[in-house]
C-alpha cells in the first residue's frame, strides 16, 4: 500500500478538489503457475523470468504491481493488481489456461488466473457484527454502524498549504471537510494529531499503525450523523484507491477501510480521552514552566558567577597595575640616584635663564621707547631741526635693526619660557609618580565627610598652583608698571627738566648700535 506513481488517471473520480483528492478504480488478480511433479535434477525457475513472461503474455496492457506472494514445490503464486477494471476481462482472456515456457527448463508450466476475492467489509458484515454482538447498543452512537476507521493515509495528502514543512501533523479540520461529501458527519478523530495520544493507554489510543509507518501514513475515524451517509461512504470507497493529482505527475496510494468495531467514537470514550488530554496537558505545563524556573535560575546563576569572576579579575588587575605602579617609582627613584638628577636645581637655573631674557626683551622696548619719546619732544619738532641729526635712510635702519633684535629676543624668551615649563611640569609629574599611594578606603572608613575630601582637593590644586607660579606673573606685573610709566607726561619722569632750545645730540648708526650691544649683553 505504499505511494505509486498512477500512469493513467482519466478514470479518477474527484473526492475534493481543493487538495486535489480523487478515487481511482483497480483489479487485484491471483496467478497461479503449476509445477510438474517430477523434479528435473539440476534445473530451477527463475521467478524473475517467469514475471517477465507473464508480463510479455497480456501486452500491450500491464500491471501496475506484480509480486510472488506463495513459492512451493507444487506451485508458484502471484499477486497482481491492474491500474483498471476495464482491463480485467482482457487480461483474464490473455492469461487463463495459457502454458509457459522457460528457457532452462524442459517442462511447460501451466497458467491459471482469477479475480482476487476483496477483503473490503460488505452491509451484510456489519449488520451481522452489530446484531451478533450483546455488549453493542444501536441506540448510541459508536456503538452501530456510523463510524469509518481508515489506515495507510498519506500524511502530506491532509496537510494545508500554509503547514507546509517537515513536522507538519495532519489536520483534522481538513480530514472532515473531506468526507463531508457522503453526509453530516458527526465528528472526526485523527489520532496523530493527538500530541498526548501516545502518552494514553493502548486501550483508548485508537492507534493500529506501525510505528516504522507512523512517519508517512496516519489513519482516521469518521462518525456520520446518519446511517445513510455511512453506507454511500462504503460503497463509494470499495475498490478504490485514493489519488493525488499534481501538476506534472498523479500518485495514488491504497487505503484499508473498516467499520470501527472497537467503540472508539461512544461519547464515553470521547470524554474519557478529553478528561486524560486535560490532565497531561497541565502535566506538561507544569513540566514546561519547572524547566523554565529551572532555566531561569541557572541563568541568574551563571550571570552571578561571571559577576563574581570579573569582579575577581577586576581585583587582580587592580593588583597587577599597583604593583608595576611601584615598581616604576623604584625604577625612577633609582633611575634619579644613578643619574644625580637635581630637579629642583634644575627648575631654579631655568627660572634664572628665562628671568635673564625678560630682561633682556624689557631693555630693548625700553631703549625703543626712549628714542620714540626723545624724537617726539616739541623743542625739536617746531623748531624743524630733528630730521638734520640724522644721516639720509639712518632712521630707517634704526627702525629695522631695533625690530631684528625685539624678534630675536621673543623667540629666545619663548623657548626659555618652554624649557621652564617643562622642568617645572617634569618636577610636578616626578613628585607626583614618587608619591605613596594611598590604600583603598574600607567601608568602616567611608565617614569621612565631603567637606574634608573637598579641604584636601583644593589643599592640592594651591600645592601645584604655587608649583606652576614663575616669572611670567611677576613680568605682567612689571608690564602693567612700565605702561604706566610710559603714560606720564612728556617732562616727567626725568630726573631734570630739559632747558628750552635744547636740541638732542648728533647720533651715529654706530653709536646706536653699539648702545643695543651693550644692552643686550647685560
Amino acid at each position: 500500500m505504499n505511494i505509486q506513481v498512477c500512469r493513467d488517471p482519466s478514470d479518477a473520480v474527484a473526492l475534493y478538489l481543493p487538495q486535489r483528492l480523487y478515487l481511482k478504480s483497480f483489479a487485484k488478480i491471483n496467478i497461479s503457475v503449476q509445477l510438474p511433479p517430477h523434479k528435473v535434477h539440476g534445473k530451477s525457475i527463475s521467478n524473475w523470468e517467469l514475471m517477465e513472461k507473464l508480463r510479455k503474455m497480456i501486452l500491450p496492457d500491464s500491471f501496475s504491481t506484480l509480486k510472488v506472494s506463495k513459492h512451493s514445490s507444487e506451485v508458484i503464486r502471484f499477486d497482481a493488481e491492474l491500474e483498471s477494471r476495464d482491463k480485467l476481462d482482457r487480461v483474464l482472456a490473455r492469461l487463463d489456461e495459457r502454458v509457459v515456457q522457460l528457457t532452462d527448463y524442459p517442462d511447460a508450466l501451466k497458467v491459471r488466473v482469477c479475480e482476487s476475492k476483496s477483503d473490503f467489509p460488505s452491509r451484510h458484515d456489519w449488520d451481522s457484527f452489530f446484531r451478533d454482538t450483546t455488549e453493542m447498543d444501536e441506540m448510541k452512537p459508536g456503538e452501530r454502524p456510523d463510524t469509518i476507521h481508515i489506515c495507510n493515509l498519506p500524511i502530506r495528502w491532509f496537510i494545508h498549504e500554509r503547514d507546509q514543512h517537515e513536522d507538519a501533523l495532519p489536520s483534522e479540520s481538513l480530514f472532515k471537510k473531506v468526507f463531508e461529501k457522503f453526509g453530516s458527519v458527526r465528528q472526526v478523530d485523527v489520532p496523530a494529531a493527538d500530541p498526548f495520544r501516545l502518552q494514553m493507554k493502548t486501550s483508548i489510543r485508537g492507534i493500529t499503525t506501525p510505528v516504522q509507518d507512523a512517519a508517512l501514513y496516519f489513519e482516521g475515524y469518521v462518525q456520520f450523523s446518519e446511517y445513510l451517509s455511512f453506507v454511500r461512504c462504503m460503497d463509494t470507497l470499495r475498490g478504490k484507491k485514493l489519488l493525488r493529482k499534481r501538476d506534472d505527475i498523479a500518485e495514488w496510494c491504497g487505503i484499508k477501510v473498516d467499520f470501527d468495531k472497537s467503540k472508539h467514537m461512544t461519547d464515553a470514550a470521547v470524554k474519557r480521552r478529553a478528561i486524560v488530554r486535560e490532565r497531561l496537558s497541565a502535566r506538561q505545563q507544569a513540566k514546561d514552566n519547572e524547566e523554565k524556573a529551572e532555566k531561569e535560575r541557572a541563568t541568574k546563576r551563571e550571570a552571578k558567577e561571571r559577576q563574581k569572576y570579573e569582579h575577581t579579575e577586576r581585583e587582580k588587575l587592580a593588583k597587577m597595575r599597583e604593583r608595576e605602579e611601584r615598581r616604576k617609582k623604584k625604577q625612577l627613584a633609582k633611575l634619579m640616584q644613578k643619574d644625580n638628577l637635581d630637579l629642583n636645581s634644575k627648575v631654579v637655573e631655568e627660572q634664572k635663564k628665562l628671568m635673564k631674557e625678560q630682561k633682556k626683551l624689557q631693555a630693548i622696548r625700553l631703549i625703543e621707547e626712549l628714542f620714540k619719546r626723545i624724537e617726539l619732544r616739541p623743542e625739536l619738532q617746531r623748531n624743524g631741526r630733528s630730521e638734520q641729526y640724522y644721516y639720509p635712510g639712518e632712521r630707517t635702519a634704526r627702525a629695522r635693526m631695533i625690530e631684528k633684535f625685539k624678534r630675536q629676543q621673543q623667540e629666545i624668551l619663548e623657548e626659555q619660557r618652554n624649557n621652564y615649563t617643562s622642568a617645572l611640569n617634569g618636577r610636578i609629574v616626578i613628585r607626583t609618580a614618587l608619591e605613596t599611594k594611598k590604600p583603598k578606603r574600607d567601608s568602616s572608613i567611608s565617614s569621612v565627610s565631603s567637606d574634608e575630601r573637598g579641604r584636601d582637593t583644593r589643599d592640592s590644586h594651591r600645592k601645584i598652583k604655587m608649583e606652576r607660579l614663575t616669572t611670567p606673573e611677576r613680568e605682567m606685573e612689571y608690564n602693567k608698571t612700565t605702561a604706566s610709566l610710559y603714560s606720564m607726561p612728556y617732562g616727567f619722569g626725568y630726573p631734570f627738566a630739559c632747558p628750552p632750545g635744547y636740541a638732542y645730540p648728533p647720533q651715529s648708526m654706530s653709536i646706536f648700535i653699539a648702545i643695543l650691544h651693550s644692552t643686550t649683553s647685560v
